[in-house]
């Protein structure tokens, strides 16, 4: 069975925090923001006086003062003392994660307000659940996506140039994986077979990035936006969200997932720069020569890391082994890897990564 799955809408532009909140006004009349103590210092007063604009009522609860078991308990507190209606995740992958799961717990409808574009986690019904010291642990599942997304490209513009770049690889790595999964009738996500929608997203976020990553960035650097930006921006977030959740995850994601929960690597980088060598790693074990030499020459344009020993990965042949039999077991946990693929080709591969 083909299946595809998508939030309700999908709003991207400048100042759109000021000028589109109103939209939010069909979730309910009064919210509970999640977010963390930086963000809130940063965007919380606009936040809430553009709300009260739009005739909206709002609380918050900060992400890194409660611990997840905590954070969930004050939030279905706050929800039934104050009414909330519906749920606003304002900030990066952690926001989102727990806001996603409190909006899960409540039974409301969430809107996710991304602050950056270093991920793809907006448009999903997915939250990633690392432990208390950062290491992935699973992937939880929700019913259902998030009802709105709201992206404003004067925020992402002004976050880090590094984020840009780490959303630019995972959105990298949609496609790579997703056409592993098409081409051998693998199952996404929902573990079912990928639409020809969700290919061609992915393809599509594929061409914009390697398109319009340069123009993107020297916009940015500059503080000004773009179409290019804007489109990449829309890539990261958007096509990558639909492409990844909706074409499945793969080997680039498996390498991520276990050396995050590898407590003893000690690797160093974010999801994106994981991702990056995840991609130029399943390109080498799915013997996909000549796409590793182009990718691996635009991420070294980039400064995008390309081998193991820039995430701090430094493993010695029996670890090699092990990491590639625990990659293979990814199986079982959502990632789908090509039937072409043996342990034997990830390990020649991790060795020319090292």
């Amino acid at each position: 069975m083909r299946v595809f799955t998508s939030p309700q809408e999908y709003i991207q532009g400048p100042n759109a925090f000021q000028s589109e909140l109103f939209r939010l006004n069909r979730l309910g009349n009064h919210v509970l923001i999640v977010t963390d103590s930086f963000v809130m210092k940063m965007l919380g007063n606009k936040i809430v006086h553009n709300l009260t604009v739009a005739k909206i009522k709002s609380e918050a609860i900060l992400v890194d003062e409660n611990n997840p078991p905590e954070l969930l308990v004050n939030a279905q507190e706050s929800v039934k003392k104050f009414g909330c209606q519906f749920i606003i995740a304002l900030g990066g992958g952690k926001a989102m994660d727990l806001g996603k799961m409190i909006a899960n717990a409540c039974e409301l409808p969430i809107a996710i307000l991304p602050t950056s574009a270093a991920t793809d986690a907006a448009t999903s019904r997915i939250s990633v659940r690392y432990d208390e010291m950062g290491n992935f642990v699973r992937y939880d599942f929700y019913a259902q996506n998030p009802e709105i997304i709201l992206v404003d490209t004067t925020v992402i513009l002004n976050a880090p140039a590094e984020m840009l770049l780490a959303g630019f690889a995972d959105g990298i790595a949609t496609y790579i994986e997703a056409r592993s999964i098409w081409q051998e009738n693998g199952r996404n996500t929902m573990g079912a077979s990928p639409t020809i929608a969700a290919l061609s997203l992915a393809k599509s976020c594929h061409e914009v990035l390697i398109r319009d990553i340069k123009n993107a960035q020297k916009a940015q650097a500059v503080g000004v936006i773009n179409e290019a930006f804007e489109n990449v921006v829309e890539a990261n977030i958007l096509l990558s969200g639909l492409g990844f959740e909706n074409g499945g995850l793969s080997l680039a994601h498996g390498f991520h997932n276990v050396v995050m929960g590898e407590k003893a690597m000690n690797v160093t980088g974010s999801h994106g720069q994981i991702v990056a060598v995840g991609v130029l790693l399943q390109l080498l074990a799915e013997e996909r020569q000549s796409e590793y030499e182009t990718h691996q020459k635009l991420f070294c344009h980039l400064a995008l890391p390309t081998t193991l020993h820039e995430l701090n990965l430094n493993l010695s042949e029996e670890m090699h082994q092990y990491l590639a039999k625990r990659i293979l077991l990814t199986r079982n946990a959502g990632n789908y890897i090509s039937r072409q693929v043996n342990v034997e080709k990830i390990m020649a591969a991790l060795i020319k990564l090292h």
